[in-house]
């Protein structure tokens, strides 16, 4: 049995599982996901029902990433200067807390509106520290050699978490109700929160600069600039977070209005999106290189876009299901291969400013985009919204993939 473990984690394409340390963050961050997932299908529902207003519930993801806008360039700095491991032990014992907060109102059937916007708010400013830290973190557990296959790794633990926890979260919540999907994820932030402290690390040097938090803001969003091959990809997983990225608000005003579905049929579709991602997720895992990052990374794109569209098609479910998985397997091949690309060149002293601004493209941006995607279901529906979407997302791609090809050609004239 151990031989044959060990001819597992010795695959090149599970190379990071030879670190105890990444398998003690895969093992605790997978079963916290799950909670997560289906503490925000229960929570979207839950506002829908009590607004029923696609537009406050594009509100309540907006104001979510709202503070990943304001605070994730600071929160960079906080990444770089600070032991990671350090705070991300803190942003998940946050989010532990908040979650039983959310629980216990929820149990006493006195949850509101209101309630759930500053529980966004709280929720926001903590994820726009989380998020970069767990990027910037992933090195630290396995070396720049598997950071690659740490990254897609990582993806495919999001991305498992994505297809079990709305599942689960759906018919937990048909079945028992919103409060047991918040507690079960209350619950789940132990075991994440354990296999961080029982991580054994080398200590990192953390070189205190002489620059001013703004200065070494600055610092971080000039290396970007300067790189074109960190800047179009960067751009290009901006452009697409705020037209193509906006699940999480058509997608339950689609299934209850477009296609007639309960919480079950909705946890469905988010579930059939996650089978998209982890399947991208793990052909990423597979292709390492980065040559094939590169053709992934322009494929996730088109993808994403054609499929925003075809979906602004659909009054199947079933067919709408198919669509979304491979909505799905485009946005993750896009964000996971952006995200290994930028990570193999930045330097290990801007990691943490860097991936901030990857946190803001990926996460911030979309909440802009949850608002315009919101309100034009509101006035003209979620068929629209996405069809929208969708064609201004080709729009970004094809004009930047014009400009990479021409950067391309530049470095081969030289």
């Amino acid at each position: 049995m151990d031989g044959l473990f060990l001819r597992i984690i010795n695959s090149p394409s599970l190379a990071a599982f030879r670190h105890r340390n990444f398998r003690l963050f895969y093992s605790g961050q997978i079963i916290s996901l799950i909670g997560f997932w289906m503490q925000n299908i229960a929570l979207s529902w839950v506002v829908l029902e009590l607004t029923n207003s696609p537009v406050l519930l594009g509100l309540v993801t907006f104001i979510q990433f709202l503070p990943n806008l304001l605070f994730s360039l600071f929160a960079g700095v906080i990444v770089d200067r600070w032991p990671r491991r350090t705070v991300i032990v803190g942003t998940q014992a946050t989010f532990m807390i908040l979650a039983l907060i959310l629980t216990l109102l929820s149990l006493n059937d006195i949850l509101r509106y209101w309630h759930i916007i500053v529980f966004s708010i709280l929720m926001g400013v903590t994820q726009s520290i989380d998020v970069p830290a767990r990027q910037a973190f992933l090195v630290e557990m396995v070396g720049k050699n598997d950071l690659i296959n740490a990254i897609a790794l990582n993806s495919s633990m999001f991305n498992a978490a994505r297809v079990i926890g709305p599942a689960l979260g759906g018919i937990v919540l048909a079945a028992y109700g919103a409060t047991a999907c918040f507690f079960i994820n209350t619950v789940s932030f132990a075991f994440v929160i354990g296999g961080l402290l029982a991580m054994k690390l080398e200590k990192r040097i953390i070189e205190t600069a002489n620059k001013d938090v703004l200065g070494q803001i600055k610092e971080g969003i000039g290396y970007i600039w300067r790189t074109p091959t960190v800047f179009i990809p960067m751009v290009l997983l901006a452009s697409l977070s705020i037209t193509a990225m906006n699940f999480g608000v058509l997608i339950p005003v689609f299934a209850r209005d477009v296609l007639g579905q309960g919480p079950d049929g909705f946890g469905g579709l988010v579930s059939a999106q996650g089978l998209g991602s982890l399947a991208g997720a793990v052909i990423l895992v597979i292709l390492t290189g980065k040559r094939c990052q590169l053709k992934l990374l322009w494929l996730g794109a088109t993808g994403l876009s054609l499929f925003q569209i075809l979906l602004g098609q659909m009054h199947w479910y079933w067919a709408t299901a198919a669509l979304l998985v491979g909505a799905g397997w485009s946005m993750i091949t896009l964000s996971s291969s952006v995200n290994s690309l930028i990570q193999i060149q930045v330097p290990d002293e801007l990691r943490g400013r860097v991936m901030s601004v990857y946190s803001i493209s990926f996460i911030g941006l979309s909440s802009l985009g949850g608002m315009f995607a919101g309100a034009v279901a509101k006035r003209y529906g979620a068929q629209l919204a996405f069809t929208l979407g969708g064609l201004l997302a080709l729009l970004a791609t094809v004009i930047l993939a014009r400009k990479w090809r021409r950067l391309k050609q530049s470095y081969t004239n030289k």
